[in-house]
């Protein structure tokens, strides 16, 4: 599901069905996975011992963790663990991405218990990799339930509540751009800055209490752009945009997570974030999300 086209870091399913070179998960309309049976596929299966072989051959036999490798299955097919393939794809990324963010909450938990620079460090790369979760399971929950047009049973695909897209709020300098591919940001769209700071505002609506406010933004490796978030005015929290991401686009590699715990929040109050870019890189935003 990698960016096979490109850098191989980034998500990016459509690059690695249809380029040219060949197929890795084979999906279309109706269902996905590569057929390498001996009587329909590519014969692959075949080359096992014989007990083996036999078990392979048959998408009934196949152990679930398998099946996708060797037989091309409709999406409504039921595997061996009661779930449809489809809904197993679903699952199984929002479970990753949860278990990503809670490896953030847990350290968050040690913090005064371990020396400042250490527990900072490690924070930035948990909450690096809880990002990257998410936009691996946004992009190919999204990807999948456009392709196959069977939803979520559990709504969760393609719903988005608390979220607040960065191109639909007031902006001051900050423009749309379209993002390629479009599954590597949220609605396909983000903001990005060609002036000295530009800034994006939004009014909260929720309910009033502490609140996890998530700032997805771009970290490309062309500059060291800086961010502020304010609440109300005043100064909340404010970082730089400079670890090393293999990429200088606005993409899926450069998609990056800042998350801010415990927020006292009200209805009424004013949200803003403030970029100012640095060399080529472009301060851009892809959406807040309130929690």
């Amino acid at each position: 599901m990698t960016d096979i086209t490109g850098n191989h870091y980034g998500v990016n399913v459509e690059a690695s069905e249809r380029n040219g070179w060949g197929q890795w998960h084979n999906a279309d309309a109706q269902g996905v996975g590569m057929d390498r049976s001996v009587k329909s596929g590519t014969g692959f299966a075949g080359q096992y011992r014989a007990e083996v072989a036999k078990m392979y051959e048959s998408s009934a036999t196949t152990p679930d963790e398998l099946l996708l490798f060797f037989h091309h299955v409709p999406y409504t097919y039921r595997l061996q663990s009661g779930k449809t393939v489809i809904q197993s794809l679903y699952d199984s990324h929002y479970e990753g991405a949860e278990a990503a963010e809670n490896y953030v909450r847990l350290w968050r938990k040690l913090q005064g218990l371990i020396d400042d620079r250490r527990y900072q460090e490690v924070l930035a790369q948990l909450e690096y990799q809880s990002g990257q979760a998410e936009v691996w399971r946004d992009a190919v929950v999204s990807w999948f339930l456009k392709e196959s047009g069977i939803p979520d049973e559990k709504g969760r695909a393609g719903n988005h509540p608390g979220r607040v897209e960065a191109e639909s709020v007031r902006v001051e300098g900050y423009a749309p751009v379209a993002v390629t591919p479009s599954e590597a940001a949220s609605g396909g769209m983000a903001v990005s800055c060609a002036i000295s700071r530009c800034a994006a505002r939004f009014v909260f609506e929720g309910i009033p209490g502490r609140h996890e406010v998530r700032v997805r933004y771009f970290d490309q490796n062309n500059g060291a752009a800086r961010f502020r978030v304010l609440l109300n005015g005043q100064p909340l929290d404010q970082w730089v945009a400079a670890d090393h991401l293999p990429t200088q686009k606005i993409d899926g590699t450069s998609s990056s997570l800042r998350i801010l715990p415990g927020v006292p929040l009200k209805p009424g109050d004013e949200i803003r974030i403030e970029g100012s870019p640095d060399n080529g890189e472009s301060s851009a935003l892809d959406y807040i999300e309130i929690r």
